[in-house]
């Protein structure tokens, strides 16, 4: 009776575990679909107003001479953008990080430049047809005849084309390196002058590294790391900036409001552990381990601020860093998985979604007072009856 209790109860939590990681990988999708097609959208009707500022309407009726039998050439150019802005959200999705790292480089750039012709050809196509009555009375011969001239207009379009599409393409790289949101600091230019934010730091790290390292091999372990933290990307669901990757482990950052709402900060650790635990079989099959990570969280006061000339990047400075990083190291003495700060745990509600223990106050490496921690487990959900 005992034993079908157990079973029950560890199949219903399964199945709980399952739904929730199917509802985080579709957030995950959706928010990165939509983001790709907003700022594709965005920079496609920049670069094609950009383009009628600098060559005039003339020389788009030249180009296009259906264009000015519309009621607004503006409507057109939208037009003209959301089809740029999907052709690119695919390419992007075809171009995976799993898929890109198993070609060499230059044919990444080739079979791109490909694909940036072939959308430069669909977008002159979608320009140029006189009506979607057309379209479906035409062959393919009369849809070919449609294309503009080969004059020196089309040739100053496809020039403009591929140097915006090479522009798209490092802006995308760049916001992918430093966070969407450091992106529009950096723009704004908040992030050239110090200046303080209160914020929760996670620091995360990959439990036996060293032995995992050593029976896979450098080379191996590398493509473990780029598996495990494009698994990270859960974190972003719970309002989580990954702010360094540090080896095999990494820092993850969030401001107080954006932390403490739901309790956040921890249900991206636990999501993430999830993830990892719900592609068992991906990483035994692949790598032969199944990967456990371990986390400290601390709370307080830092400057950020931009650092460097010949390579700028955004810096967190103060004690607080220090302090998750020496939470963090005390996971493996104390045989926990999750610890957390004192300071972050007043923060917190009173009704706690998940169990903790006081583990005492511990003198951390380092420091000169001692840090009180708590030791986080996820509440078990019992089966309703």
């Amino acid at each position: 009776m005992l034993i079908a209790k157990q079973v029950s109860l560890y199949n219903f939590n399964l199945q709980q575990i399952i739904k929730m990681l199917s509802k985080e990988k579709l957030i995950i999708r959706t928010h990165k679909l939509t983001s790709n097609l907003t700022f594709q959208f965005i920079f496609w009707e920049l670069a094609f107003l950009f383009f009628v500022f600098i060559t005039g309407k003339e020389y788009l009726y030249e180009l296009f001479p259906h264009i000015s039998n519309t009621e607004s050439i503006y409507i057109t150019l939208t037009f003209l953008s959301i089809l740029a802005s999907l052709l690119f959200t695919t390419i992007d999705l075809i171009f995976t990080d799993r898929l890109v790292r198993f070609f060499p480089v230059q044919f990444i750039t080739f079979v791109k430049s490909i694909f940036y012709f072939l959308t430069a050809f669909v977008i002159l196509i979608a320009a140029t047809l006189p009506s979607a009555n057309f379209i479906q009375s035409a062959s393919y011969s009369d849809i070919i005849m449609q294309l503009p001239d080969t004059n020196i207009y089309l040739f100053r379009f496809l020039v403009y084309f591929y140097v915006s599409c090479f522009i798209n393409s490092f802006f995308m790289g760049y916001i992918k390196k430093v966070g969407s949101s450091n992106f529009r600091r950096i723009a704004y230019g908040v992030l050239n002058k110090p200046h303080e934010q209160e914020r929760i730091f996670m620091f995360l790290d990959l439990k036996d590294s060293t032995s995992i390292a050593e029976k896979l091999g450098h080379k191996k372990f590398s493509h473990l790391v780029q598996d495990l933290f494009n698994d990270m990307s859960v974190v972003d669901n719970y309002g989580g900036e990954i702010y360094q990757y540090l080896g095999d482990g990494a820092i993850v950052s969030w401001s107080l409001k954006k932390g403490l709402k739901n309790d956040n900060y921890l249900k991206a650790f636990y999501a993430f552990s999830g993830v990892i635990q719900k592609r068992k079989r991906y990483y035994n099959r692949k790598y032969k381990i199944e990967p456990k990570f371990k986390a400290g969280a601390h709370v307080g006061k830092v400057m950020v601020l931009l650092v460097g000339q010949i390579k700028r990047d955004i810096s967190y400075n103060g004690d607080t860093m220090n302090t998750a990083a020496r939470i963090e190291s005390k996971c493996n003495e104390l045989k926990q998985q999750m610890l957390i700060s004192t300071d972050l745990y007043n923060l917190m509600p009173q009704e706690k979604n998940f169990r903790f223990k006081n583990v005492g106050e511990i003198a951390l490496r380092g420091k000169r007072k001692s840090v009180e921690i708590y030791a986080v487990k996820p509440k078990i959900a019992s089966k309703k009856k």
